[in-house]
This record gives C-alpha cells, sequence and structure tokens, in this order.
C-alpha cells in the first residue's frame, strides 16, 4: 500500500562520522589499487612494439591524469565528498574496455536500483522519473494499449502447443471490445515487421506484451484461437491502440443463489472507489439482498483508495488505520469522512451522503494467502467493525506502508523517485498482523481443492470454488 509524497524531514542530507571514515579508508585503497595498475600499464608499454608505443604513452599519460586525481581525493581527510561512485566511473572511464556504451544517466539508475534493493527492503525500488509516470497512469487506470487483462498459460491446438495470452477481462469501449475480441480468447501471435510470429518466436510473455503495447494511435494486429464446438478457430484482429481504463472491480450474481452478488475486488487502484460504487449498486438494483466481496489474490493498493472504500462502509470517524514508526509510536490514523481530493486523487472523493452507505449490507469477505495489504486493511477493517465474517484462508500478512519520495527534494540536481517502507500500520485491532496475516472466523477456514487448483483463479467455475461456497452458506 502507497502513501504518497510524505518525506521525513529527519532524512535531510546528514552523513554521520563513520560514513565520512568509510570514504577516507575507501579513497587510500583506491590509490594503492591504482599504483598496481600504473605498474601494469607500464609493463605493457615496456613490452610492446614501438610502432604502439606513442599511442599507449598519449593513453599512459591520460590515465596517469585521473591516478593522480584519484590520489589527492584519496589521501585528502578534508575533501570527503568525492563519493566512491565518482572514483568507480573514473577507474572505468579510464581503463574499462566497455566504457561509453551506456550513458551516465543509464548507469546511476542502475547504480539506485541496485543500492535500493541491497537495503534489506523488500519493497524498495528507484524509479526513473519516465518509471514512475508509467507507475503512476497504471494506479491512476489510465493506459494505452488494446484494453484486455490476460492471464499466462499454455495451449495445445492441433497436437501442437502454445503458449498464449487467455483473455480473462475485456475492458469496456477498448479497441480490443471494438474489433470483436472476447473473454475466453487466447492470443498467441502478433504481427511484427510484417510477419505473424508467436509468443515463443518473440522471446516469451513479456516481450510479446510489450507488442501489444503501444502508444494512441498506433496500430497493431494479432490472431487469438476462439474455443468452438469442435476445438478452435483462428481469429485475427487489427487494433487502433487507444487510452481505456482499467478494470479493478466486478460484480456479478451467484449462479447458486441468485439473491447473493459477487463483488470481485482484484486491486485498490483510483479507479476502484468508483467502481465498486457501480458494482454495488448495480447488485442491489438485481435483486441483491447478500454480498460477499471477494479480495482473493488482491495485492493491495493505494492508501487513498482504501480510505474512500472503507468510509462507505464505516460511520463519520470511526478508525481505519494508524500508521507506525519504527519505535512504535503512532505517527498518524485515518478516518472514515468526507474527502475532497484534487487531480486523480479526485475519483477518491467521498460526500458525506456516502460515508456508512453500505454499513447495513449483510455480508462476507473472502481471502486467501494471496490477500494482501490495502486488501487485508480491507478485510480486518470489515472483521473489526464486525460488519462481515472471513471466510478462505489466512491472508499474506503486509502490515507495512511504502512511501516514494522525490529525490529533487534532496537536490535539485537529482531526478527520480525512491520507494521505500516508511511505517508499519494497525487497524482499529491496535494488534499488527504484518508477517503473521488475518485468520478467517471460526468455522470459516477452507482451502480449494487439487481440481479446483487445477484453473487458473480468474476462470475457475463458481460449481468447483469450495471458498465461495463456503461463504454463501454464512447467509442461510
Amino acid at each position: 500500500m502507497n502513501q504518497q509524497d510524505y518525506i521525513p524531514e529527519e532524512w535531510r542530507g546528514q552523513k554521520s562520522p563513520r560514513d565520512q571514515q568509510k570514504r577516507v579508508s575507501v579513497g587510500t585503497l583506491i590509490a594503492i589499487v591504482c599504483v598496481a595498475v600504473v605498474f601494469s600499464i607500464l609493463l605493457t608499454y615496456t613490452l610492446t612494439s614501438a610502432a604502439k608505443r606513442s599511442y599507449y604513452s598519449e593513453k599512459l599519460e591520460a590515465q596517469q591524469q585521473v591516478i593522480e586525481q584519484l590520489q589527492q581525493y584519496g589521501s585528502s581527510s578534508s575533501d570527503i565528498d568525492y563519493e566512491k561512485l565518482q572514483i568507480l566511473a573514473s577507474i572505468f572511464n579510464a581503463y574499462g574496455y566497455y566504457a561509453g556504451e551506456k550513458s551516465e544517466e543509464e548507469l546511476l539508475d542502475a547504480v539506485l536500483k541496485a543500492y535500493a534493493e541491497a537495503t534489506g527492503d523488500p519493497y524498495a525500488e528507484y524509479y526513473s522519473d519516465e518509471e514512475f509516470e508509467a507507475l503512476m497512469s497504471d494506479n491512476a487506470g489510465s493506459q494505452e494499449g488494446i484494453g484486455v487483462s490476460v492471464i499466462q498459460t499454455d495451449l495445445t491446438v492441433g497436437g501442437y502447443s502454445y503458449s498464449v495470452f487467455q483473455i480473462i477481462a475485456v475492458f469496456e469501449n477498448s479497441p480490443a471490445e471494438k474489433v470483436g475480441v472476447r473473454v475466453g480468447d487466447y492470443l498467441y501471435c502478433i504481427k511484427v515487421d510484417g510477419a505473424y510470429r508467436t509468443v515463443t518466436e518473440l522471446g516469451g510473455f513479456t516481450p510479446a506484451i510489450n507488442h501489444i503495447r503501444g502508444e494512441k494511435g498506433t496500430q497493431v494486429e494479432f490472431a487469438v484461437f476462439r474455443p468452438t464446438a469442435n476445438e478452435f478457430e483462428v481469429k485475427e484482429f487489427t487494433a487502433i491502440r487507444d487510452a481505456y481504463e482499467s478494470v479493478s472491480v466486478t460484480g456479478f450474481f451467484s449462479e447458486q443463489d441468485p439473491t447473493v452478488g459477487i463483488v470481485r475486488i482484484s486491486n485498490f487502484d483510483l479507479t476502484t472507489p468508483t467502481q465498486l460504487k457501480a458494482a454495488v449498486n448495480r447488485l442491489l438494483s438485481g435483486g441483491a439482498q447478500h454480498f460477499v466481496f471477494d479480495v482473493r489474490n488482491n495485492p493491495g493498493g493505494d492508501l487513498q483508495s482504501i480510505k474512500a472504500v472503507m468510509t462507505y462502509f464505516l460511520q463519520k470517524g470511526d478508525v481505519i488505520l494508524s500508521s507506525v514508526d519504527r519505535d512504535g509510536n503512532k505517527v498518524q490514523s485515518y478516518y472514515a469522512e468526507a474527502m475532497k481530493l484534487k487531480d486523480e486523487y479526485a475519483a477518491c472523493n467521498v460526500s458525506e451522503q456516502e460515508i456508512g452507505m453500505y454499513a447495513d449490507l449483510d455480508m462476507v469477505v473472502l481471502c486467501n494467502g494471496n490477500t494482501a495489504s490495502a486488501a487485508e486493511v480491507f478485510t480486518a477493517t470489515m472483521r473489526d467493525y464486525g460488519l462481515a465474517k472471513i471466510v478462505g484462508e489466512t491472508t499474506f500478512g503486509k502490515g507495512i506502508m511504502q512511501s516514494y519520495l522525490p529525490l529533487s527534494v534532496f537536490s535539485a540536481n537529482l531526478t527520480g523517485y525512491l520507494k521505500l517502507t516508511t511505517y508499519a500500520y494497525v487497524t482499529k485491532c491496535d494488534v499488527t498482523y504484518h508477517e503473521i496475516g488475518i485468520s478467517p472466523t471460526d468455522g470459516c477456514e477452507i482451502a480449494l481443492s487439487d481440481e479446483a487448483q487445477q484453473y487458473n483463479f480468474y476462470v475457475l467455475p463458481q460449481s468447483l470454488d469450495d471458498q465461495l461456497k463456503l461463504a454463501l452458506t454464512q447467509f442461510q
């Protein structure tokens, strides 16, 4: 779950004496290494023919200047701000066979990514400006492409095995919907440079999906296997990529009991509050008297999104969650309240009339081991306020919060964003479930059968879904 744009004051640029000492000792070490490098080059120079000595003489002179500079910084205890990274960059530029193949910006991005990964924070990541922009676009639900949701699988057709994308959702008003792509189609090849190439020929799922994605207004051609009464037929499509809104919430009726509406929440992005309201209201209009909120395999999402969603179920002033720092102190609490946000977050606005509008629904929450973060806030809060029984399996256990920090705040010369874990959080019960998870209500724990686990979750027939079946019995 992400908390946007929080920048702790205590992080602003202080360096410890121990850090300074490390830089000086590394500089001294680098100077020793440089002496060894000089000896190696001089030996090469001595053993080289006279015709090549002029080249080595010039190169040696240039490299000697680098060495003298490094020695100066390495032996100077006053110039402690000369970074290790600059020293390494100078060595690679002076002696590296592959020097110049990567730009300084590319190298710095790679170093920052590696540093974030090495910190031990499993959720820490560095994003370039372009990557962060794409991430925020995904969070807002606004994307460009053909507008489908897919799962990876294998399919045998005519005795041949194919790696394919099984289409599990076609988004409304998307390019895919306009050209007739259907849920259940298997996308197996894409036209590249005038020729159809299979997913395998394109190098696998990630390269293939990148050929499907693209800028608005560009054309993509692809082919699918469509199931028929006999076996499959091949359908070819030409679509013009366009902007579309992703789907984070779907609503449908139980096949076993038409009075039960099932609301599946796949993640908590900025589309979720609006889509959840639309799904619940449509099911209510269709006669739903009971509701199963299915957050299985929901990895979480945005803080403002879950805050808005929970406000629909709680009373004004009810606590949703509280952030806790590494010393165990509560830093901030988030409550059910009306919200009036701006820009892309306006999708999470909540009016006074919407506070608690679903509090009286007859509800069950369905979860499993892949229910995490914001989805666990949803599950725990519904449990803590006695609004719903919890059915399924113990949740993942992610009770920590990440923040995105723009590096430009710390230095005008830096670009990109850093994501790192800043707080733990607790719900109304005040007990952390981090690395523990949320257990189902007594008597409501159940796993899927071996037969059901042979299906991808998103195409699992309701008749084989024992977890959903148990949820339905809670309304009897």
